[in-house]
C-alpha cells in the first residue's frame, strides 16, 4: 500500500500564473498574503504575479524579507504580519526558501506555537490557512510535498517540519517563471532537479 498526497488543484505549464485567480476562487480564497524574497521584488516578478491578481480585483499583502534556509526570527516576523493582514491564505513565491517560509506561517497561523514543536517525528496534521506555491525555480518540489524546512539559529538545526498542514492546497507550477533567474542560479537548481529525477 502506498500514502500518497497531493496539492487539490495543480496548474502547469507556460502562463500557468494567469490561472492563479481562478484557482483561488475555485478555493473560495480572495485576501491573499504573499511571501517572497527582495530579489524577487527587485527584478520585478513579484511585481508580475501582483499584476494578476490585482487584475482580477485581488488585493494582495506581501512580506519580502524572507532568507535562504529561513529561520526561526525570520518566520516569527512574517507570522506577526500575517496576523495583521486578515489574509484568508498565503501564497509563497519564490523558491524553496519563501515557499517553506509560507507553509510554515500558515500553519500557525490558526494555532500559534513554538516553531520548534513543530520539527520531526512530530506530524502537524491539522491545517491552518490554505497554502499557495508558486516556484520560481526548479529543483525543490516543495509545492507539492508536506514538508519544510525551518532553521533554528540558537543552535544551527535545520529542523524538518512533517504533516498535512504543510500540503499545498493549490500549485501554480509555471516553467516561464524561472526564466528570469541568474545563471548560477539556473544551472543549480536544473543540477537539482537532476538528482532528485535521478534517486526516482
Amino acid at each position: 500500500m502506498a500514502a500518497i498526497n497531493l496539492p487539490r488543484i495543480i496548474r502547469v505549464g507556460g502562463g500557468a500564473l494567469a490561472e492563479l485567480p481562478a484557482a483561488m476562487a475555485q478555493c473560495g480564497l480572495t485576501r491573499p498574503f504573499v511571501v517572497t524574497d527582495g530579489f524577487l521584488v527587485s527584478s520585478g516578478m513579484a511585481a508580475r504575479l501582483l499584476e494578476v491578481l490585482e487584475g482580477a480585483g485581488i488585493t494582495a499583502t506581501v512580506f519580502a524579507d524572507t532568507v535562504p534556509d529561513p529561520t526561526v526570527a525570520v518566520v516569527e516576523q512574517a507570522l506577526d504580519a500575517l496576523r495583521w493582514s486578515g489574509a484568508d491564505c498565503v501564497i509563497g513565491f519564490g523558491g524553496g526558501s519563501p515557499i517553506d517560509t509560507a507553509k510554515v506561517i500558515a500553519a500557525l497561523a490558526l494555532d500559534p506555537r513554538p516553531i520548534p514543536s513543530l520539527k520531526a517525528p512530530v506530524q502537524t496534521d491539522d491545517g491552518g490557512l490554505p497554502i499557495i506555491a508558486v516556484p520560481t525555480t526548479a529543483g525543490t518540489g516543495s509545492e507539492a510535498t508536506k514538508f519544510t524546512i525551518v532553521t533554528d539559529e540558537a543552535t544551527s538545526e535545520k529542523m524538518l517540519c512533517a504533516g498535512l498542514a504543510f500540503l499545498p492546497t493549490v500549485a501554480i507550477v509555471d516553467f516561464e517563471l524561472t526564466m528570469g533567474k541568474p545563471a548560477r542560479l539556473t544551472a543549480d537548481t536544473g543540477i537539482d532537479s537532476l538528482t532528485h529525477a535521478i534517486e526516482a
